[in-house]
C-alpha cells in the first residue's frame, strides 16, 4: 500500500516507518528536513518537503505521492512560541491542513496519532488542541483510526534523556504533588504494530495503547533510576507550585524543563480505562495478543538509550 507519513524522522515515528518497511509497503513521508529523512531511511522510502502551516503545501504533497492513507503522527510536548510552534498550530492547524488536503484528493483513509487523557472535559492546551484534531477528522468523512498512547517507552524518550542529564549535575528531581500521578507505560514497538496492523485490516475507531502494568511516576523514576544505578532523592513539591514554576521557567527558556501545561496534563491519571469513547484493550484488540511487559520493555528502553547516549 502507498502511505504518507508524517513525523516519520520522530521518536515514534522511525518506528511505524521500519514497521510499513518491514510489510512491503511503499511509503512517503511528509518532512521539514529531506537530508534527515534520507540519512535514516536511505533510498527505502520517498520524502517530500512539506509546510504542514499551508495546506497548498500539503496537497501539493499528496498529489505527488499519490497515497491510499495517511499515518499523521506529528506532535509536540512544549510549545516555543517565538518560532510559532504551538499547540494549536501544530496539533490542529496542521491536522486540519491535512485531512482538508486528503478529502479534496480523494484520500479515504486516515490513521492519527493522539493522547491519552484526550478530552472535551481537559485542562491542558496539550490536550485540548489533540481533542480538537481528532474531531476535526471525525467529522471530515475520512475513514479513520485514532490511537491514545499512555507514556511511549523506547530508546528515544525524552524521559530517559532529561531525568540522565538532571541528576548527573544535582542528584535532586521534584515530584509533581505526591508523585503518584500513574502511567501505564506502552512499547514503541507495540505502538508501531499496532498502527500498521490498523491499517492493514482497515480496523476503526478510537483505540487507547497501554501495557501490561500501572505504575506511579514517582515509580517509574525510581525503577529509571535504580537501572542508571544512580542515588536521586525525590522532592515532592504541590502541583500549583510547580505550576506556577513552569510558568516561569517558560519566560526564562524555550522550550523549558517541563511547563505549566505539564502539570495541567495530569488531570487524570495516564492508565486505559477512564474514557467512554475509546476501545481500553488497544495492543490486545489490535495485535491478538497482550503488550510487551513493563519490565522487559524498560530494560530495553534503557539499555537502547544508553547506547545511543555512549555514541554521541
Amino acid at each position: 500500500m502507498r502511505v504518507f507519513v508524517t513525523g516519520g524522522t520522530g521518536f515514534v515515528g522511525r518506528y511505524v516507518v521500519r514497521e510499513l518497511l518491514n510489510r512491503n509497503h511503499e511509503v512517503f513521508l511528509g518532512v521539514r528536513n529531506v537530508s534527515k529523512a534520507r540519512s535514516l531511511f536511505g533510498s527505502e522510502v520517498e520524502a517530500v518537503d512539506v509546510n504542514f502551516s499551508k495546506i497548498e503545501s500539503v496537497r501539493e504533497a499528496l498529489k505527488v505521492s499519490k497515497p491510499q492513507a495517511i499515518i499523521h503522527l506529528i506532535g509536540i510536548l512544549a510549545e516555543i512560541r517565538s518560532r510559532g510552534i504551538t499547540f494549536e498550530e501544530v496539533h490542529y492547524r496542521f491536522s486540519v491542513n491535512l485531512y482538508d488536503a486528503a478529502k479534496e484528493l480523494g484520500i479515504g483513509r486516515a490513521l492519527h496519532m493522539s493522547a491519552l487523557g484526550t478530552d472535551d472535559r481537559a485542562p491542558s492546551r496539550y490536550h485540548q488542541t489533540k481533542r480538537w484534531a481528532e474531531k476535526h477528522l471525525m467529522e471530515s468523512g475520512i475513514s479513520y483510526t485514532i490511537f491514545r498512547p499512555s507514556l511511549i517507552l523506547g530508546p528515544e524518550q525524552r524521559l530517559f534523556f532529561d531525568m540522565d542529564r538532571i541528576t548527573r549535575l544535582i542528584p535532586i528531581v521534584a515530584l509533581p504533588g505526591d508523585g503518584s500521578y500513574r502511567f501505564q507505560p506502552v512499547d514503541v514497538r507495540d505502538v508501531a504494530g499496532c498502527f500498521v496492523e490498523a491499517l492493514e485490516k482497515d480496523l476503526t475507531g478510537v483505540y487507547e495503547l497501554c501495557g501490561t502494568k500501572d505504575v506511579s511516576f514517582k515509580d517509574l523514576l525510581r525503577d529509571i533510576f535504580s537501572f542508571l544505578n544512580r542515588r536521586v532523592l525525590m522532592v515532592p513539591l504541590p502541583k500549583r507550585l510547580m505550576y506556577y514554576m513552569g510558568k516561569l521557567a517558560e519566560k526564562v527558556v524555550e522550550p523549558p524543563p517541563f511547563s505549566s501545561d505539564q502539570i495541567l496534563m495530569m488531570w487524570k491519571d495516564n492508565v486505559c480505562g477512564l474514557s467512554e469513547d475509546a476501545y481500553h484493550d488497544g495492543v490486545r484488540r489490535v495485535l491478538g495478543r497482550d503488550p510487551i511487559p513493563y519490565e522487559e520493555s524498560l530494560r530495553w528502553a534503557l539499555e537502547g538509550y544508553l547506547s545511543i547516549s555512549s555514541s554521541e
